[in-house]
């Protein structure tokens, strides 16, 4: 089978769209109780959460270097 098709059917079995890579991660319980009830408390999802953090932390650092 050819590397395309494979990374293909990866894809297709996590349902990662292209453009985007998974993320797992082990983090500590009271770190993820705190990330999940901000989530709660902003209306937003865990997904939506992590994107704006990175990209706060990652864009916005390197902006002010």
């Amino acid at each position: 089978m050819s590397d395309v098709y494979l990374g293909k059917m990866r894809n297709v079995m996590t349902k990662t769209a292209p453009g985007f890579k998974r993320l797992n991660a082990d983090i500590p319980e009271e770190l993820f109780k705190e990330f999940a009830k901000r989530c709660i408390e902003e209306g937003i999802s865990k997904k939506d959460y992590l994107v704006r953090l990175l990209e706060k932390e990652l864009y916005n650092d390197s902006k002010e270097k």
